[in-house]
């Protein structure tokens, strides 16, 4: 079995080698066949593979990728889904931003340095909502037809708070363990933007989920 303490070695080991302009954060893990999407070029995601501003991220059904950016924030992007990493600067300053745009599927994230001193400058977009955080532990999905849940954006808060709003102007404070909700076909006279109490049946801990645990918090026990 593998120590925390050398695990946590390897993994920002492995995110220091030669960051350079334009990279704004690096794989820490990768699972199955992962897609980047960068201008005319198509990539495959790999441990190690730098990540840049635009890129777009594509996960095939059984597939995630576990991305640590310059700031020490950190996101899953989860199995069948598309996520563009708009934005990201980070050079200690008030103009600090990072945003986040997911088009297909979900992300988990973790915020960084940037969100301690600039939160309002961290933004993530799924369809008609824009998620502002406080200093937190997110998942931000769209869910489609036929899944467990019902369709529509979701804003799930393991930790934190954040606060969700719709391009009609609606917003709502979500606090932890909840969930906000758009429903993507909202029936006559229901509110387009929800705060749920019952956790989404998307939530899924994986490997994944337990190395962010691990980097978020050195005390959890080590992976097996």
């Amino acid at each position: 079995m593998r120590s925390i303490g050398s695990i946590i070695f390897s993994a920002l080991l492995a995110f220091s080698v030669g960051l350079s302009a334009g990279e704004i954060g690096m794989v820490l893990k990768a699972k199955g066949s992962v897609e980047v999407h960068r201008g005319s070029e198509t990539l495959k995601a790999k441990k190690k593979f730098k990540v840049e501003a635009g890129d777009r991220i594509v996960t095939g059904k059984k597939d995630q990728v576990f991305l640590r950016m310059i700031d020490k924030s950190k996101i899953i992007i989860r199995p069948n889904s598309e996520v563009v990493l708009a934005d990201l600067v980070y050079e200690k300053k008030s103009t600090d931003k990072q945003e986040t745009s997911v088009l297909k599927g979900g992300i988990r994230a973790v915020s960084g340095e940037i969100a301690k001193k600039n939160r309002d400058n961290v933004k993530f977009s799924a369809g008609t909502a824009t998620i502002g955080i406080r200093g937190t532990d997110i998942e931000v999905a769209m869910i489609g037809d036929g899944a467990d849940d019902r369709a529509g954006i979701y804003n799930y808060v393991h930790d934190g708070l954040t606060e969700m709003k719709l391009e009609t102007g609606q917003t709502a404070l979500i606090e932890k363990e909840k969930s906000g909700f758009t429903p993507k076909d909202p029936r006559p006279g229901e509110p387009l933007l929800q705060i749920l109490d019952d956790r989404p049946a998307f939530l899924r801990s994986s490997g994944f989920d337990t190395l962010m645990r691990q980097l978020t918090n050195p005390r959890v026990p080590g992976i097996r």
